[in-house]
């Protein structure tokens, strides 16, 4: 079974010299480790520390947390210098939420290594049992074996209507990874319906409906593009802030046949707004 150091060894790393595995979790306020993944934020996140973690050190493996005792692989890191920081400027700070990284005392510089581009999001190794550490020294003894090979884009298995629950990032992928995602693709195209999406931030709701041809997947599709898919009080959050669209959650009320005429699936949506007061309270204007 392939192990950390033999993927090591594939990208051309030398496996004597000094290298850690770093298994990120974070669970303070604002803290969205995948977010920061993609939005190309992890890197100046991981940067700043409190402790000198990564002190000695010449490679870093890094990780975010994959599920119970897994850890997702986000890239591979050469050590080249460190610096004494008060803090994370306020540029990044907004992003880490209020407490994440504000006591930084350590900055280091990383530069991701090519040649793990394959493996980076799609390799889940399995994690220390019972471990409070998040990072530990590559060694023998703890030269992690991969669990999972994730398809280009994988989400997850497809829970069944009623269990659809949806962060943006994990939407987004859904639509623009159709191999990945196949049952997705499929289930969502063959029935129409009424949707909610929650605003995380502020808990207000929107309710929509799916009418056209392609069902649930066409309608958001058209998220996945804009972040807002034409709604208005939708356009004007993520038009006052790109970030906001992120916040986003979708989930399915409502699941009637492809063969359902419009005025129905209209009357049900209608019915739910009334149901979940959107109109007055919520992002329905109308």
């Amino acid at each position: 079974m392939l192990t950390v150091t033999e993927m090591l060894k594939y990208g051309g790393i030398d496996t004597n010299t000094r290298i850690k595995l770093a298994r990120h979790k974070d669970d303070r306020e604002g803290v969205n480790l995948e977010e920061l993944v993609h939005s190309g934020m992890f890197e100046i996140y991981q940067s700043y520390q409190e402790r000198d973690v990564f002190k000695e050190c010449d490679y870093v493996v890094s990780f975010i947390e994959g599920g119970r005792n897994q850890a997702l692989l986000v890239g591979v890191y050469e050590v080249v210098s460190k610096i004494g920081v008060d803090g994370v400027p306020e540029e990044y700070q907004k992003h880490f939420g209020p407490e994440a990284k504000k006591d930084s005392k350590y900055k280091y510089t990383l530069v991701k290594l090519n040649g793990f581009e394959a493996f980076e999001k799609r390799l889940v190794f399995e994690w220390f049992v019972g471990s409070r550490s998040w990072f530990r020294i590559l060694t023998k003894e703890t030269d992690i074996k991969i669990l999972q090979w994730k398809p280009e884009g994988y989400v997850a298995d497809f829970p069944g209507y009623d269990d659809v629950t949806l962060s943006y990032i994990e939407l987004e992928k859904i639509i623009n990874n159709p191999m990945g995602n196949k049952v997705w693709h499929d289930q969502l195209s063959f029935v129409k319906g009424v949707y909610l999406i929650l605003d995380r931030k502020t808990g207000s709701l929107y309710v929509g409906s799916a009418t056209g041809t392609r069902g649930f997947l066409g309608r958001w599709s058209d998220y996945a593009n804009d972040g807002h898919g034409g709604n208005k009080r939708l356009r004007d959050i993520v038009e006052s802030d790109k970030r906001r669209k992120y916040d986003f959650q979708f989930s399915i009320l409502k699941v009637v046949a492809s063969t359902t005429v419009y005025d129905d699936i209209i009357k049900e949506e209608t019915k739910y707004k009334r149901k979940l007061g959107t109109r007055v309270f919520g992002l329905n204007p109308n």
